[in-house]
């Protein structure tokens, strides 16, 4: 394809360019579905064969403190992978070319309380002062899965780039009329140079000392992308951290 319309009647051819059209979005759907599922297959292979070595360890040490070790490890490689794999089905969920799901109100107020909540533990065992600060008025229209996982994921980007004794604020507001959500810490932050590419699969910016998959900012995109809203990076206050906001649509 594409189908060609040469000595096909006027009145046929919007039918074959519907159809071409048609096929165009399902050729794309499948490009993206190879490429995620190689992407996939990549990411997951490393974090497995991690996992086999260590079980290995695990099997051949001496029962006592070394064997614990080998098996406390063993379940932090677990982790990793498990949180992989619910990350990479999120995103899945997200895709573009995925059926629209239905979308109504959103409070957004409330939805920032769940994930702030839902992060409370996390934060308080890592010394971060985690709070949220809401306009009870700030609504959007949405899938309330796909704003809560975007959500999450910016939170659990800034708690991973916090040290201890820091802070992260997320923050529900309406900005000339239209919903926001902003999420500040007072990390590293990201450098200009880097803020393009960190929304790509499986990037990890700079930092070598924090561990992730590389998928929490490209789920924010998807999602992001598929409610028609905007994420723009800039620096937290007295330019130091990370601030990510949300604009939605009016």
């Amino acid at each position: 394809y594409p189908l060609s319309t040469e000595g096909i009647p006027p009145e046929i051819q919007p039918m074959v360019q519907a159809l071409n059209d048609l096929l165009d979005r399902l050729g794309h759907a499948l490009e993206v579905q190879r490429a995620f599922v190689a992407d996939a297959a990549h990411e997951l292979r490393t974090p497995l064969t991690a996992l086999r070595l260590q079980l290995q360890l695990a099997e051949r040490s001496e029962p006592g403190p070394a064997q614990a070790a080998a098996f406390a490890r063993l379940h932090r490689r677990l982790d990793r992978a498990g949180h992989v794999v619910e990350q990479l089905l999120t995103l899945a969920r997200q895709e573009p070319a995925l059926e629209e799901r239905a979308r109504r109100d959103v409070e957004l107020a409330g939805l920032a309380r769940e994930v702030v909540a839902d992060h409370d533990a996390l934060a308080e065992g890592r010394g971060i002062d985690l709070g949220v600060e809401a306009a009870s008025d700030s609504r959007g229209r949405g899938e309330r899965d796909g704003l809560r996982a975007m959500l999450g994921n910016l939170v659990d980007n800034a708690l991973a780039h916090t040290p201890a004794g820091g802070r992260v604020d997320v923050i529900v507001a309406t900005d000339d009329g239209r919903p926001t959500l902003r999420v500040v810490d007072c990390g590293p932050g990201i450098p200009v140079h880097e803020r393009e590419r960190v929304f790509d699969r499986f990037h990890r910016g700079e930092n070598p000392g924090v561990a992730g998959t590389g998928l929490g900012l490209a789920i924010v995109k998807r999602v992001a992308e598929r409610h028609g809203a905007t994420v723009r990076l800039g620096d937290g206050p007295g330019g130091h951290g990370l601030e990510v906001k949300v604009v939605f649509p009016d």
